[in-house]
């Protein structure tokens, strides 16, 4: 039992310790920025009557009512991003120690070692729990100690439990899939879908019917509240996370290990894969066909609320004059910004493709297909092309939900050509950090983390610029600064195609460094 613990910490405690850095930081980090940006109440109210319209309130969940406090700021602009986050977090972990384990024939190795499904199964659990408490004390004594008064000691500690509570409930959620499904990719897609449109289901009933909204957990943790009315009660529809844990020990159980309930029968013909593209692309399957479904979602669920979008910056002076502060029609400014937020998420599926490699790598099989006479370029090329290629379908995908939402809206001027080049534009973005990730695993694979926090650094500074109005020199840092805004701006091919070989020469420096570092 204790060895089996070992053995499973030592797979997972460095990037668990990524992810609660990472969420910890961030989450402790935004008070600050804010005490410092809207110190004064007027300028809060101000800010608060800006989110209370569709769109706003599609991305970030309602207002809270009551006094609109940097904690309750914070809580607000925060919750339902970082419950994403979260929730990511749960399902990538959970899928690590569960499906990919046995995947790899450990689990099954270590049941032959003497080791009960019982003890496994728990320390499944235990990490689970753990790591979610962990993370959940960061935030707690984070937010805590921040400067604002009004982060008190209840709401830090519901706003702690209620996101830690969402991560595991993804978490036992993921453990029931790797019982259901052949493959950690089926696994993994299946529970990112989830989490994708349960998110999409709470933007469209916020705006359109409230009531129904509860049937989401991102609106559980809304409707608490934290700083505000502090509704604790809404926590104890997370006692699902109870269900869901006695199910995953029951289906894992019951199972044969090494098989899924669901699995399909791949004996019925034999084929021969060919190629390492081919062989890329069949293992990448599940992980884009989840992610350009999920990217099509969010373009609907946007696209739906721009009806609504001349009402209410017509009726918000504060939004109208922040907007009309870049020239143009604020609408097309407003959805210029919501282009840019969905191409940066599309951003995520292009470097989990590029970072697969690195499994292939951890795993030993790198040296098996350079001894099959794949080269090690090839490789890397293949993953970098097809992550460029899938990021900027996904992001083509979701302003085609956009403009198919929207395409009875009058007041919306936008063709379908307009979002074709507006995705065209946006892929330059997404080639970017496709290039910094294949630089990062040519240059050692434990740095590739690097370009995760840029990507959430870049959400966050876009984000964060468009609610608060951060000052340009933030914005510079990103590389989606320097393309245009479309539709708010006319196609600057100049600036795109600089970026476009920026791209392309971290792409070419990671390929010489891949080449030439040891994989073995």
């Amino acid at each position: 039992m204790n060895a089996f613990t070992g053995l499973i910490l030592q797979q997972v405690w460095f990037r668990v310790m990524l992810w609660i850095v990472g969420i910890g930081g961030i989450t402790v980090i935004v008070p600050f920025a804010f005490e410092g940006l809207y110190s004064s109440a007027s300028e809060r109210e101000a800010l608060m009557q800006t989110l209370d319209n569709p769109a706003m309130i599609a991305m970030i969940g309602p207002v809270p009512q009551g006094a609109y406090t940097i904690a309750v700021m914070f809580s607000h602009q925060m919750l339902v991003f970082m419950a994403v986050i979260h929730g990511l977090f749960g399902i990538t972990i959970a899928n690590n120690l569960s499906r990919s384990m046995e995947d790899e024939g450990l689990i099954e190795y270590i049941n032959s070692a003497g080791v009960t499904r019982q003890s496994i199964f728990l320390v499944q659990m235990l990490v689970g729990v753990g790591m979610n408490v962990l993370l959940g004390l960061i935030i707690l004594v984070g937010t805590y100690l921040s400067p604002s008064d009004s982060f008190t000691l209840l709401g830090c500690t519901i706003y702690a439990i209620g996101t830690s509570m969402f991560s595991l409930m993804f978490y036992t959620l993921t453990l029931i899939f790797a019982q259901l499904f052949q493959s950690a990719e089926w696994t993994f897609g299946t529970a990112l879908s989830i989490l994708l449109m349960l998110y999409l289901y709470r933007a469209i009933t916020d705006v359109v019917q409230p009531g129904l909204s509860f049937l989401s957990p991102y609106s559980w943790l809304t409707r608490l509240e934290p700083f505000a009315s502090n509704e604790a009660t809404w926590l104890l529809p997370f006692m699902l996370i109870i269900i869901f844990t006695w199910f995953a020990w029951r289906v894992f159980a019951r199972r044969d290990l090494g098989d899924a309930y669901f699995a399909s029968n791949t004996n019925r013909k034999s084929r021969s894969i060919g190629s390492y593209p081919r062989l890329m692309t069949s293992s990448t399957k599940m992980l884009v066909l989840s992610w350009l479904t999920g990217m099509t979602l969010i373009g609907l669920s946007y696209g739906s609320i721009f009806g609504d979008l001349d009402v209410f910056i017509s009726e918000n002076a504060f939004l109208a004059d922040s907007l009309a502060d870049s020239g143009g029609n604020p609408i097309d400014q407003f959805i210029s910004v919501l282009i840019m937020v969905t191409a940066i998420i599309g951003v995520i599926p292009a470097l989990m493709i590029t970072g697969r490699i690195l499994r292939e790598e951890k795993h030993g099989r790198l040296e098996w297909l350079i001894s099959a006479g794949i080269g090690r370029t090839s490789m890397l090329i293949s993953h970098g092309l097809y992550a460029t290629v899938i990021g900027a379908i996904g992001i083509l995908l979701a302003l085609f939900g956009m403009y198919s939402a929207s395409v009875t809206v009058a007041d919306i001027n936008m063709s379908a050509r307009d979002y074709i080049f507006a995705a065209l534009n946006y892929s330059a973005g997404v080639a970017v950090f496709v290039g910094l990730s294949m630089l990062l695993i040519g240059w050692r694979a434990r740095m590739h983390f690097i370009v995760w926090f840029y990507l959430l650094a870049t959400f966050f500074i876009n984000y964060l610029g468009l609610i608060l109005g951060l000052d340009d020199r933030w914005l510079l840092v990103t590389p989606f600064y320097y393309l245009s805004a479309l539709p708010a701006e006319e196609m600057a091919w100049t600036p795109w195609g600089i970026i476009l070989f920026i791209a392309i020469a971290l792409a070419g420096i990671g390929m010489i460094l891949f080449r030439r570092r040891d994989t073995a």
